[in-house]
C-alpha cells in the first residue's frame, strides 16, 4: 500500500487526473466550492466507515481542553454541549439551537443570568444519569485547573467569584458561578451582562462530565460519551475509533450516518492529500485544505475540482500599527499605512486567489456583524496627503515583525514593505519564532524598544460574533501574550461592544458589532491584509457534505459513506 500511494504522489505532482481504487471522477450535479453553499450529495443511509486522518495529532481530545476548531467540530460526535450550531451550511449555520438543554438559554437580572434546563432521559454510554452538576463539574475542570490549559478560558473570565479548581477545592459548592438548583437546571452567573451567552454554552466545556470518571489528564482517552459515539479504540498520537453509543437517543443535530469512524493520526501531508485523490480517504480531519502543489492539480483538472471546495476559514490575517510606537500615535500616519497597501500584492504573497480573499473590513465574511466595506481603496496620493497631516511628508522609518513559522505572513511582510516604500516608509522586517511571539510581540514594553511599529498576525474568534471576534484583540492591552497588538484606546470602540453585549434583539446587536468594525478601521490601528481560505476535498465516497460555517470545514456530525 505504501508503494502505490508513493506514487501515486510523484503522479499527483505532475498533474495526474486519477490514481488508486476510489472514484475519482465527479458525479453528475457536483461542482467547485458546492458544499461551502449547500448539501453534496444529500443521504440518510446509515452504514460504514468513515475514514480521517490529520497531519499531527490533536492537541485533546478532552471536551474541556479543546482548543482547535476542528476538535470541536469532531467533539459533537462524543460530547453534547448545551447548546449547539444548528446543522446547515452557510448563515443557517450560525443560528444556535438547543442541544443538552431543552431550549436556549434563558436570560436573567439584566443579562447577568443565564439558565439551562437540561433534556429529560440524558444519559452517558454506560447507561448512568446526566446531571445538571456535571456540566457545572465541567465548566469548573475546564476553566479553573492549572492541569487542562489548552481550551480558551472565555467561561471562565465571565464568571462571577473566585475559584481554586475541583482539583485542589473538592467543595464544588465553592464554585458560585454556576449553580444547580436541581439536578435539570444549570444557572451560570456572569460578571456583566452578556447577550450571546449562548455561543459560549455551546463551548465543548459545557458537555457534562461526571466527577467520579475525570481521570484528569488522561480522561481525553475516553471521554464518556454523551453523543452518538463512544470511544472504542484510543492510542495516543497514533489514532483513534469511534463506534456506536446503544444509550445515545436521536436528536436533530448530529445524522450519524456510519457505523464507525477511524482516524488516524500524524500521516505525512503529501500522503495524506495522495490517500484523498485516491478515495483511501473521506477527509482530512483537520479541515486546514491540501498542500499547494496538490491544490495546483486539483484546480488544473476539472473532474477533481467539481470535488473541491474553497470556504472561508473565519481566520483574518492582518497588520497591527502600534499606538505606542512613534510615529503611529497619530492617526494620519496609520491611515498613509492603510491607503498605501497593495492588496493585490498582499494576496500574491499568500499564494494567489486560492489561498483567501483580500480583505478590507476586520469582521470575516463567516462573523456576525460583517459588512461589506472598503474605507482605505490603494491610493498613493491619499497616502501621502496622510503623511503631510501627520507631518512625515517624506515618511518614516519603523519596524515589521512576523512569526518566521509562518510562510504566507513572511512574504506578506515583504509585500507589505515594499508598499510602504512607494510613499518613503523604511519598514526593515524582524522574524520572531512562535515561542518568542508572545514575550516579544506580545510585550508592548518590548514593541516600543525596538520601534516594532507593525506587527502581522492572524486572529480567528473562539465564537463568530462581532463581540467575540474584537473584544479581545481591542482591549486592554496586556503584559505579555498581549492580543491588542496595537494597544487601542478607542472609547467609540468600546461603548458600541458593551452597547452590544447589553443588547437583547438580535439584528439590532448585529449592527452594533457592525459598527464596532467600522469604528475600528476608522481608527485605522488595524490593517486587514486577507480572509483565509482553505481548499478542501471530498471524494466520492463521501456523502451528506457540507461547509458548517462555524468551523470552516466539513459538518463529522453530518458525513456519510457509500462504501459498506
Amino acid at each position: 500500500m505504501r508503494g502505490r500511494l508513493a506514487a501515486c504522489a510523484v503522479l499527483l505532482v505532475l498533474g495526474a487526473a486519477a490514481c488508486g481504487g476510489g472514484r475519482t471522477t465527479a458525479r453528475p450535479g457536483t461542482s467547485y466550492d458546492q458544499a461551502s453553499s449547500r448539501v453534496v450529495r444529500p443521504s440518510t443511509a446509515r452504514g460504514g466507515t468513515l475514514r480521517l486522518a490529520v497531519t499531527d495529532a490533536p492537541v485533546s481530545l478532552d471536551p474541556g481542553d479543546i482548543g482547535l476548531a476542528y476538535e470541536a467540530d469532531l467533539a459533537r460526535l462524543y460530547a453534547r454541549s448545551l447548546v449547539t450550531y444548528a446543522p446547515a451550511p452557510r448563515a443557517a449555520g450560525l443560528r444556535l439551537v438547543p442541544d443538552l438543554a431543552e431550549s436556549l438559554g434563558r436570560p436573567g437580572d439584566g443579562g447577568r443570568t443565564w439558565t439551562y434546563r437540561l433534556r429529560r432521559g440524558l444519559t452517558y454510554e454506560d447507561g448512568t444519569p446526566v446531571r445538571a452538576r456535571d456540566v457545572k463539574y465541567a465548566v469548573a475542570r475546564s476553566g479553573y485547573t492549572a492541569q487542562l490549559t489548552h481550551g480558551p478560558r472565555d467561561l471562565r473570565e465571565a464568571l462571577t467569584g473566585t475559584y481554586w479548581g475541583p482539583y485542589l477545592d473538592r467543595d464544588l459548592d465553592h464554585f458560585t458561578g454556576v449553580t444547580t438548583p436541581d439536578d435539570r437546571t444549570v444557572v451560570f452567573h456572569l460578571k456583566k451582562p452578556d447577550t450571546d451567552f449562548d455561543h459560549l454554552a455551546a463551548s465543548p466545556q459545557t458537555a457534562p462530565v461526571p466527577p467520579a470518571k475525570d481521570t484528569r489528564l488522561d480522561y481525553e482517552r475516553h471521554p464518556l460519551s454523551t453523543g452518538p459515539y463512544r470511544f472504542a479504540r484510543h492510542d495516543v498520537g497514533t489514532g483513534f475509533t469511534l463506534v456506536r453509543n446503544p444509550h445515545w437517543r436521536d436528536d436533530p443535530n448530529r445524522a450519524a450516518l456510519p457505523d464507525r469512524i477511524e482516524v488516524t493520526e500524524r500521516v505525512a501531508a503529501a500522503d495524506l492529500d495522495a490517500r484523498l485523490l485516491a478515495g483511501d480517504l473521506d477527509a482530512d480531519l483537520a479541515g486546514a485544505g491540501v498542500q499547494p502543489k496538490t491544490r495546483a492539480t486539483i484546480l488544473g483538472s476539472p473532474a477533481r475540482a467539481a470535488n473541491a471546495d474553497a470556504p472561508p476559514t473565519g481566520l483574518l490575517h492582518y497588520a497591527a500599527l502600534s499606538t505606542g510606537v512613534p510615529p503611529f500615535g497619530d492617526v494620519h500616519c496609520r491611515r498613509a499605512v492603510q491607503y498605501a497597501v497593495d492588496r493585490s500584492a498582499i494576496q500574491r504573497a499568500y499564494g494567489g486567489p486560492a489561498t483567501g480573499t483580500p480583505a478590507t473590513t476586520m469582521l470575516p465574511p463567516t462573523v456576525t456583524g460583517h459588512r461589506p466595506a472598503n474605507p482605505y481603496p490603494h491610493d498613493l496620493t491619499a497616502a501621502r496627503r496622510e503623511l503631510r497631516a501627520c507631518g512625515r511628508p517624506t515618511g518614516f522609518t519603523t519596524g515589521i515583525a512576523v512569526r518566521g513559522d509562518r510562510p504566507g505572513d513572511v512574504a506578506a511582510a515583504q509585500a507589505l514593505r515594499r508598499s510602504l516604500a512607494d510613499i518613503g516608509i523604511n519598514a526593515q522586517v524582524t522574524t520572531l519564532s512562535a515561542f518568542q511571539w508572545g514575550s516579544r510581540a506580545g510585550s508592548p514594553a518590548y514593541v516600543h524598544r525596538q520601534g516594532l511599529g507593525v506587527l502581522i498576525d492572524a486572529w480567528a474568534a473562539d465564537r463568530p460574533t462581532g463581540y467575540g471576534f474584537l473584544r479581545p484583540i481591542t482591549g486592554p492591552a496586556a503584559k505579555v501574550n498581549n492580543p491588542d497588538l496595537a494597544e487601542l484606546r478607542d472609547p467609540a470602540v468600546d461603548r458600541l461592544l458593551d452597547e452590544g453585549a447589553r443588547t437583547t434583539d438580535a439584528a439590532r446587536r448585529a449592527r452594533l458589532w457592525g459598527d464596532a468594525d467600522r469604528a475600528v478601521m476608522e481608527s485605522a490601528a488595524f490593517v486587514p491584509l486577507i480572509d483565509d481560505e482553505s481548499l478542501l476535498y471530498r471524494p466520492a465516497t463521501l456523502t451528506n457534505a457540507y461547509v458548517h460555517p462555524a468551523y470552516g470545514m466539513y459538518d463529522y456530525a453530518a458525513l456519510g459513506v457509500t462504501r459498506r
